[in-house]
């Protein structure tokens, strides 16, 4: 008997939950809600956010505040929404390795990607640009590659900090490659940027926007995409997949994430709206016009995505030895 009634009880106590939780959501969203982000203003996921954050401010007739909190590669933003009550107000904007590299190259990690975070879409995916300043002997993948397999050494390549896709997709690249090339770290993609164009550092992977402008004015060198497939802003470019080194993909993406334990009233909610707000011309035509890539994905294929690209890249973090202690 007293197995039944607390068994009854728990089914009380759950029933009284979803009804709670139904009541919650109908009444959702009554205030503003918070959009945390992992950069400083100015760079894309800035962009994103406030493209999105329009859309569903019109559709949930709520403001989106854009918060931009940098720091420890995201750890700042995620830590902070991880804390955050699970009501549904405030959410994480985060890039693809806050949530798939952090928790690999991080001994003292604040937060748990799959523990801390219920999934909600991944907005938008980017290749990005293997490119060269115009002194390299090598136009494309394939000379590059047996260039520095005869001259070990010799070139560097320019990366944004540890864990970005300008330093692990260059670590990919020599790995799968077999190609000996040095990392020199900058502070942002600028002076990155500034160093490949003067010839300090030779090599980089970057945005299309910017390697696209900047090849048109003669001063880089486009060698090939890191994507799957070619690149709409430069559809001339061959993938690094298809131009000697095959199984190669570094796509990077940006997905909306709300802290764990929301109600899933609110999740399926705010899935709903970001997917409504993906799918809006006018959000898909301002991407499209800075070389993204809209997605709109569900819930589950964002988690799945996750898993995926943590797996990946805890292999190349292990291979590379990198660690951020």
């Amino acid at each position: 008997m007293n197995r039944l009634a607390v068994a009854l009880s728990v089914l009380a106590l759950a029933g009284t939950a979803a009804v709670w939780d139904q009541a919650v959501a109908q009444d959702y969203p009554s205030r503003p809600i918070k959009l945390v982000l992992p950069q400083p203003p100015g760079g894309a996921i800035d962009l994103i956010a406030r493209s999105l954050g329009e859309r569903m401010s019109e559709q949930m007739k709520q403001p989106m505040i854009v918060e931009n909190k940098p720091g420890a590669n995201g750890g700042l933003a995620a830590g902070d929404v991880a804390r955050a009550p699970p009501d549904g107000y405030t959410l994480f904007m985060a890039v693809d390795t806050n949530l798939v590299v952090n928790p690999s190259l991080y001994a003292d990690l604040a937060y748990d990607p799959f523990r801390d975070f219920a999934p909600i879409s991944v907005l938008v995916k980017t290749a990005l640009v293997l490119v060269a300043n115009p002194g390299v002997p090598a136009d494309n993948v394939r000379e590059l590659i047996a260039y520095t397999r005869a001259n070990p050494d010799k070139l560097n390549y320019a990366s944004i900090g540890l864990g970005t896709q300008a330093h692990l997709g260059m670590e990919l690249f020599k790995l799968m490659a077999k190609t000996e090339i040095n990392q020199v770290e900058y502070r942002g993609t600028a002076p990155a940027m500034t160093d490949v164009v003067a010839g300090r550092v030779q090599i980089m992977i970057t945005g299309p926007p910017s390697a696209k402008a900047m090849s048109e004015g003669g001063k880089l060198k486009l060698l090939a995409v890191t994507g799957k497939v070619r690149h709409p802003l430069m559809p001339d470019v061959p993938t690094i997949d298809e131009s000697g080194v095959p199984g190669y993909d570094v796509t990077g993406w940006f997905g909306i994430l709300a802290p764990a334990k929301t109600p899933q009233p609110i999740l399926d909610r705010l899935a709903g709206e970001v997917h409504k707000a993906a799918v809006d011309a006018r959000f898909r035509e301002r991407m499209t016009a800075q070389g993204l890539e809209v997605v709109g994905s569900t819930p589950q294929d964002m988690l799945a995505l996750m898993r995926a690209d943590t797996e990946k890249w805890a292999e190349v973090i292990k291979a590379t030895g990198a660690k951020v202690r």
